[in-house]
């Protein structure tokens, strides 16, 4: 007595999902982005934060209030061995990437890195200066600490893991942060060397640097301490 009814039910059901199959996907796909928009792409901010918005986002004074509070020591306590993040890179790459490097979006990965070096040349004739040297442990890539006055990569920011691209309204902020990095290491800890004398020397060092080729290794450094 109940299967005609039901019948019917699920008749009228499968007819109305026959002709209305467009208008029910489209209102599924709307319903995901919203509920995707609501619970993954939404960012909370303070009362602070949208008074900064207001007045506008100052990369430099962002840098300035961590420079010597969180990015130095970060990179200080937590950088490992150059040799040991080479030698797991080359081992296996996408692991090590893991473990212990940071990236923005899909770039590259960044290290920090700590590591003790002979300097064996100076080399200024482009705008991307650099000091070649010798690690402790030979390899085939060649090792640059980067002098600038021009550094190209991002490697400082996105190594230390807690600058982060949602923490910012808009990608020019998040770029912003990563120059005026770049200018503090190029005033505070290239500035004061004294290039003409340093071929030879043995040094202590500290930074970043980003895994982008095998061939040629970049660090951007955050301390250059000088053994002899």
């Amino acid at each position: 007595t109940y299967k005609k009814p039901l019948n019917a039910i699920i008749k009228m059901l499968n007819n109305f999902i026959s002709n209305n199959i467009f208008k029910l996907s489209s209102f599924l796909v709307i319903l995901i982005f919203i509920l995707y928009s609501f619970f993954y792409a939404s960012v909370i901010r303070t009362v602070e934060e949208d008074e900064l918005i207001k007045k506008g986002f100052d990369a430099k004074a962002y840098v300035e209030n961590i420079w010597k509070s969180k990015i130095i020591p970060t990179i200080s306590e937590e950088a490992e061995d150059i040799t040991f993040i080479l030698d797991e890179l080359f081992k296996n790459k996408e692991v090590t990437e893991e473990k212990y490097g940071g990236r923005s979006g899909t770039g590259s990965y960044s290290f920090m890195v700590k590591g003790k070096a002979e300097i064996t040349s100076l080399n200024t004739a482009s705008r991307v200066g650099t000091l070649s040297i010798k690690l402790e442990k030979k390899y085939d890539s060649e090792i640059f600490i980067t002098l600038g006055p021009v550094i190209k990569k991002d490697s400082i920011r996105d190594a230390v893991k807690f600058i982060k691209f949602n923490d910012f309204v808009n990608q020019l902020d998040f770029a912003d942060v990563s120059r005026i990095i770049k200018v503090r290491v190029l005033n505070e800890i290239i500035g004061p060397l004294k290039l003409k004398e340093i071929t030879g020397k043995n040094i202590n060092f500290e930074g970043a640097i980003t895994f982008d080729r095998k061939d040629k290794i970049y660090i951007t450094p955050t301390k250059i301490e000088f053994l002899n």
